[in-house]
């Protein structure tokens, strides 16, 4: 159960690192000016081709041996999620908006405060389920050796990119020791 959880959230972070919000998807070899980062749920900078559309990303493809047939259904189950996402995403938004005006208050109203930290709890769950959904539409499409491929290469992509951000003292790191 704990394995599961652990990479359900890996698989979140990688579908809620991007939401597209333009109709022609982005080439993961060569992204255009339109392919811009766009971080949800505590997503990190720097992940090209590690974001909502991982399928697209050639050396991931490869190293999981996903199939054309796979690669089209990934790509039908994101389509038919990502209206829903960019809809939540911007509740979020607002929710958040909403409670960093309270909080921006003199004396802002405890009472107030707690019931749109409410509101926005609620809206990210509703996101976060939304990602979970996709997740395991997504699953469903890899066999279990892809799964557990894909596991290995999200794993290890992570793992390098914590370690980079470690050494140029990324955003939220510390800084490197003299």
């Amino acid at each position: 159960m704990k394995t599961l959880s652990y990479f359900l959230s890996v698989l979140l972070l990688t579908t809620g690192l991007a939401v597209a919000q333009s109709d022609t998807p982005p080439s993961p070899d060569q992204p255009g000016p339109e392919h811009k980062m766009r971080i949800v749920m505590g997503g990190m900078p720097g992940m090209g081709g590690f974001g909502h559309d991982w399928w697209r990303n050639s050396e991931i493809a490869t190293a999981i041996n996903l199939t054309d047939a796979q690669k089209q259904q990934l790509n039908q189950i994101f389509a038919s999620h990502r209206p829903n996402l960019i809809q939540y995403k911007g509740n979020v938004e607002i929710e958040e908006g909403k409670l960093s005006d309270l909080l921006e208050q003199d004396r802002p109203d405890q009472g107030q405060v707690l019931q749109q930290m409410s509101a926005l709890q609620n809206a990210r769950n509703t996101m976060e389920n939304e990602y979970t959904v996709m997740s395991l539409a997504f699953r469903n499409v890899l066999t279990p050796d892809q799964w557990k491929k894909l596991q290995a290469v999200t794993k290890e992509r992570m793992q390098k990119m914590f370690f980079k951000m470690h050494r140029e003292g990324g955003p939220g790191m510390p800084p490197p020791p003299q």
